[in-house]
């Protein structure tokens, strides 16, 4: 096998790690998708064409509950360290307790947060 031969097959053996390491952090799809909002030809563009529409049942503890499993663990961690612990301060050490960087806390947190909106909607659905 030539050298080139090789390092391409380290190369892949690299991108298949970090298609598993993403898909542990990152969602499939976006957050929001971009049909949700206006394009450069409407009158507001980048603002939302509807806003999202309210849930006729009350959300209880249960219900959150259920949608909280959903999440994958480093997400439901992020989340419930973020939203229950006090936490959520400029000064938050969220980041440092869960090895991670304010930038991918941040986004774990948006991506874990639109995670459990759906679940709430799909389970509002039945």
């Amino acid at each position: 096998m030539r050298k080139n031969g090789l390092a391409r097959l380290g190369a892949n053996a690299v991108a298949r790690g970090m298609r598993a390491w993403v898909g542990r952090w990152y969602r499939p799809r976006p957050v929001v998708p971009t049909t949700a909002f206006q394009d450069r030809t409407e009158p507001f563009p980048g603002h939302w064409r509807e806003f999202p529409k309210e849930w006729s049942r009350p959300v209880t503890r249960e219900r959150l509950d259920r949608a909280l499993l959903t999440l994958p663990e480093p997400w439901r961690e992020v989340l419930l360290r973020h939203d229950t612990a006090g936490a959520g301060r400029r000064d938050d050490p969220t980041s440092e307790t869960t090895d991670l960087t304010v930038a991918q806390h941040r986004d774990i947190l948006a991506r874990a947060r639109a995670a459990l909106r759906d679940a709430l909607d799909a389970d509002q659905r039945r």
